[in-house]
């Protein structure tokens, strides 16, 4: 009797530990699955905004810190010129930008290139051009990437898939650090 009762309680332990080890054998850990693609389109997006720099290196963390910075201002900027609110905006415009802005000869020329619905109209300062360029040029625009020129120049673009499925890049803003800050750096003529 107690030789059966030792021969069931190895049988009952035998038969547990092929169980375990049929569990083990079936629970075999997989390979660790591949990158989120979020992940692989960052870097993506990293490598073709700092593609076209030359000189100085500009690291992940700065892109992504200055990424953040630069979306931000945009945001700001929508608010302010759906205000209306030329002063504010001001604040954001590169010093250099103020003055050749304010020339009277680069007003007279950019208004002699307005669109149709605004031939005749003279710029006649910075407001002007505040309202009559800037704000209708950016009003409504989406801003998905940013593109490096140097490590203080920096392009804000809309990408966008042409029908035959080509990348187009659209430049709607500008930057330049100033002082350690994003500024928005008007186009001259």
């Amino acid at each position: 009797m107690f030789l059966m009762k030792k021969i069931s309680f190895l049988t009952v332990a035998a038969t547990a530990l092929m169980l375990v080890f049929a569990a083990c054998e079936t629970t075999k850990q997989e390979p660790a699955p591949a990158p989120a693609p979020v992940a692989e389109e960052d870097d993506l997006e990293y490598q073709r905004s700092i593609n076209k720099i030359e000189g100085k290196v500009v690291s992940k963390e700065t892109f992504n810190a200055d990424k953040a910075a630069i979306l931000q201002k945009i945001s700001e900027l929508n608010e302010i010129m759906a205000k209306k609110d030329y002063n504010s905006w001001l604040k954001y415009i590169s010093e250099d930008s103020k003055k050749y802005w304010s020339n009277s000869y680069t007003l007279l020329k950019a208004s002699e290139k307005l669109p149709k619905e605004l031939k005749g109209l003279k710029l006649k300062n910075l407001n002007d051009y505040f309202n009559y360029v800037f704000i209708p040029s950016r009003k409504g625009r989406q801003i998905d990437e940013i593109r490096y020129n140097s490590a203080e120049s920096v392009k804000a673009v809309q990408v966008t898939k042409t029908e035959e499925n080509k990348t187009k890049i659209t430049v709607y803003y500008n930057f330049v650090k100033e002082s350690d800050d994003w500024k928005v750096e008007l186009p001259q003529m």
